[in-house]
């Protein structure tokens, strides 16, 4: 799930969580049977971070794919070889490829579907003269009317069309097109002006409806059925608010439905609402069912507050002694040098002050002493409900760069690097195995030890700050960048 979401990417929580469960067998969760757990407070609350904001994301924002089903830019057939109900389509993999004509029966709909012939049966042909049109919908030209107005008001202008192929998605029945006659296209008695211009912008800021619309429609058809009169006459009014820049001609609030209550389904609800509350109800309805299947709990890391470290190191420590570190040409795990702690000691202080400005940069507490947690910086979430999810989206996505960053520096300050080595760490190097000789082995071999050795030396400077202050903020995550290090050195000696 890490991987896949990109949860802790700035933190490598995928590799670490990787080479724990394959280089030292130890597994950080308790379902695990008959394996070694690793107790550590800051995974478990990052795990915690990572499950919420996916389970936050797939209730509020998710989005259902459909198998066996394209979305293509519409065309028009311009060499008049597609008969009415017919269409052409060539769709491209763009892994591996390969082209797959598209034959047979299709459902071809719109995107957003809000009336209920917005959806109709088509065929699809092959024809020779179209062969070299791929990763689009060819139209026919012929017919009484344009397939692509039928399909929510659809043109044939930059829309996009939806291709359903899995006959099991298939309608029973497919209802009669929307007339989508539009408006008057607005007349003005002199040659526009910059004044006209303006009126525009400002009637169109005002008149914007397409949204609310959108929503009234949702909640008619929960009331009632998407085939509704209400629902027939907003999905009339939603093609009009959509075709309002070209014809100037708005929709009107007062001419909308108008709703029997205040009430609204528990779907339409937005993070952190009081669904017990009487805004709202539990819809019956599939979207309704959906939305109720995913559990989402509030809930945000708090501090530890005991008197003993988070954070189980002896379980790591013991694990790291099974290794022969003299066969994998790696130092022991002696006691680091007095020089080398004061070293990391005031790396993971500078470390920790750094990473307190970012968390307390991205907060939306007014208070000076509420700010994001240590999980939801490692895990790359934030645990708040935001009102604006697109506001949330771009803080996470600062804060990540912050932290990518910051964890970057303390990579690098734990690598170290002979500079008169042939192996310097450069951008864009490419080894050269013709001039390999066997003192750039020696060299390479010096690198990766001294590195090993400031990896350890780092762990051990963060587990002895948790076990003299448990609740400190920093010490957790800079023992995480630095054992993941140590496992990736180990990882590579064992490869090499």
């Amino acid at each position: 799930m890490f991987q896949q979401h990109g949860f802790g990417n700035s933190f490598r929580l995928s590799s670490l969580f990787h080479n724990l469960a394959t280089l030292l067998d130890l597994h950080i969760d308790d379902n695990s049977q008959g394996s070694v757990v690793w107790s550590n407070d800051l995974v478990g609350n990052t795990l915690h971070c990572a499950s919420t904001h996916a389970l936050r994301e797939l209730k509020y924002r998710a989005h259902i794919a459909v198998p066996g089903s394209y979305t293509l830019l519409g065309v028009s057939d311009e060499w008049g070889c597609l008969r009415e109900g017919e269409i052409y389509a060539t769709v491209q993999d763009e892994r591996t490829g390969l082209y797959k004509p598209i034959e047979g029966p299709v459902v071809i709909t719109r995107s957003p579907q809000v009336h209920p012939g917005d959806l109709q049966f088509v065929t699809a042909v092959r024809r020779p003269e179209l062969s070299h049109l791929t990763n689009v919908v060819v139209f026919s030209c012929e017919g009484d009317r344009s397939l692509a107005s039928c399909l929510a008001g659809g043109d044939l202008d930059g829309d996009d069309f939806n291709l359903i192929l899995d006959e099991a998605l298939f309608p029973e029945k497919v209802a009669m097109p929307g007339a989508y006659d539009s408006l008057p296209i607005k007349q003005t008695t002199s040659p526009c002006g910059i004044s006209d211009v303006v009126d525009f912008v400002m009637n169109y800021i005002e008149s914007d409806l397409i949204g609310y619309i959108s929503i009234l429609h949702l909640r008619f058809a929960d009331i009632k059925d998407p085939g509704c009169n209400e629902c027939l006459k907003l999905a009339q009014f939603a093609s009009h608010a959509v075709d309002y820049p070209k014809t100037g001609s708005p929709v009107k609030m007062q001419d909308l439905p108008q709703l029997p209550g205040k009430e609204r389904p528990d779907f339409l609800a937005r993070e952190g609402a009081n669904l017990q509350g009487e805004d709202f109800y539990q819809s019956q309805k599939l979207l309704g069912k959906l939305y109720r299947r995913v559990p989402v709990s509030e809930w945000i890391p708090v501090p530890w507050n005991r008197d003993y470290s988070p954070s189980d190191g002896g379980v790591i420590r013991d694990t790291l002694m099974r290794f022969n570190f003299r066969q994998l040409d790696l130092p022991s795990l002696d006691t680091p040098s007095d020089d080398l702690i004061e070293e990391m000691g005031y790396l993971l202080e500078d470390y920790s002050e750094q990473l307190l400005v970012i968390a307390k940069t991205h907060t939306i507490s007014r208070h000076k002493d509420i700010y994001v947690s240590e999980a939801e910086l490692v895990s790359g979430t934030i645990m708040a409900n935001w009102s604006d999810h697109r506001k949330r989206r771009e803080a996470i996505g600062a804060m990540n760069l912050q932290t990518q960053v910051l964890a970057k520096n303390i990579r690098q300050a734990l690598q170290w690097s002979d500079p008169d080595s042939y192996y310097d760490d450069k951008e864009g190097y490419e080894e050269d195995y013709e001039e390999y000789d066997e003192g750039d082995y020696y060299s390479k071999a010096a690198s990766r030890n001294e590195s090993f050795r400031r990896a350890w030396a780092a762990w051990q400077v963060a587990e002895e700050a948790l076990n003299e202050d448990p609740g400190i903020f920093g010490p957790q995550s800079f023992g995480l960048i630095a054992l993941t290090r140590m496992l990736d050195i180990i990882k590579e000696a064992q490869e090499y």
